[in-house]
């Protein structure tokens, strides 16, 4: 057995235990007597059922009930099997967020990313993805490619022609591409477009088909706030990259990384019509929600598709009342019940750091939907 993590254990108070540094998400025990305070002590990062019987000998704690209380600290998670160590910085790190990190790392090495586009960025993108452990990533970009080759030997950069990727990272400058957009969403592949802009970088929002937000309506949303945006845009369409600081690129990739592995499964939710810009004076992002346009297509096939989905099915002549359309109630599964205890596990009971209230762009003339 091991401390998940490597999480360190703390004395917080007489009869409190802490496991775990971080405000919020650390664990507590309560009601503990001074011996099985020291017992948790004494316990090695990595122990053996030895290890337990030395350790609940020279604290003097009855073998029983120092494996009632390892029980329940594996019960809550914190304890893991011997077998399972981390190999890598991303396992040891995502061991403190999910219950299986070599799972996700599994599905990591399941996924293939396409990215359009090329330049620093583009380098800088594609050595991220493959770092988090990506199995596939396919550049437009031949430089980009080599380079994959070259620092990643275990990383694909080919798949056949029919390949839908999982996910489709573009790299447009000023606004996307709404020809490629299209042609992508006409593909059934999900996009997600980092827009490279005169002073700011925008990750998302992620575009997938058949599910509004679609690039229509960030265009019909910049419309309504300007007029003129489709004869700009159109222009910007022929404008060459913007030269952007690299302190900033760097911050960009790190985000749109972040992003593609949040679509890719770790955050699902988290992008879809949603976006932030990046820019030397919003360090911190600005964040944005976008809601389906009411002129956009999509969101009236949508509601065309919500709308056919809530009709009652037609029933069949001759059919009784009911009959048919009852199904088996399920009973909500039984709690596991835990033996009888006074020890009082919390988690993440330490107090949280405070957050600033987040930031809201409501107030910006060009927030979509407002």
């Amino acid at each position: 057995m091991r401390v998940r993590g490597d999480a360190p254990v703390l004395w917080r108070t007489t009869g409190q235990t802490q496991i775990g540094v971080e405000p919020g998400r650390s664990l507590v025990l309560t009601g503990l007597t001074t011996a099985e305070q020291q017992l948790l002590d004494h316990l090695p990062r990595r122990m053996s059922p030895d290890d337990v019987y030395r350790a609940s000998r020279r604290c003097r704690v009855p073998l029983p009930r120092a494996q009632d209380l390892l029980e329940r600290l594996r019960a809550e998670g914190v304890l893991r099997g011997g077998d399972s160590r981390p190999t890598t910085p991303e396992e040891q790190y995502w061991e403190r967020l999910v219950r299986s990190p070599r799972s996700r790392a599994t599905r990591l090495r399941a996924k293939r990313v396409a990215l359009f586009g090329s330049g620093p960025l583009a380098h800088e993108l594609a050595a991220l993805l493959a770092e988090a452990g990506l199995g596939a990533i396919l550049p437009e970009d031949e430089a980009v490619g080599a380079q994959i080759v070259a620092r990643f030997p275990g990383t694909d950069t080919g798949a056949p022609l029919d390949t839908i990727p999982d996910l489709t990272l573009t790299l447009e400058p000023h606004v996307i591409d709404p020809l490629r957009a299209r042609a992508l969403s006409q593909a059934g592949a999900r996009h997600l477009p980092v827009t490279l802009r005169e002073v700011s970088v925008r990750v998302g929002p992620l575009f997938e088909p058949d599910r509004p937000v679609c690039h229509d309506c960030l265009d019909l949303w910049e419309t309504d706030t300007d007029a003129c945006w489709p004869a700009i845009a159109t222009q910007a369409r022929l404008l060459p990259e913007p030269v952007l600081e690299r302190l900033l690129l760097h911050q960009c990739a790190a985000l749109a990384v972040r992003a593609a592995l949040d679509c890719l499964g770790d955050a699902p939710d988290r992008w879809r019509a949603a976006s932030t810009e990046l820019s030397a004076d919003e360090p911190l992002g600005v964040a944005r929600r976008w809601s389906p346009h009411p002129r956009c297509l999509c969101s009236q096939t949508a509601r065309a598709s919500r709308a056919s989905r809530t009709a009652p099915a037609p029933r069949a002549m001759g059919a009784a009342r009911g009959a048919g359309t009852s199904r088996p109630s399920r009973t909500a599964p039984r709690e596991a019940e835990h033996p009888a205890a006074d020890v009082d596990i919390v988690v993440g009971a330490a107090p949280a750091t405070p957050r600033a209230p987040a930031r809201s762009a409501a107030a910006d003339p060009r927030t979509p939907g407002a």
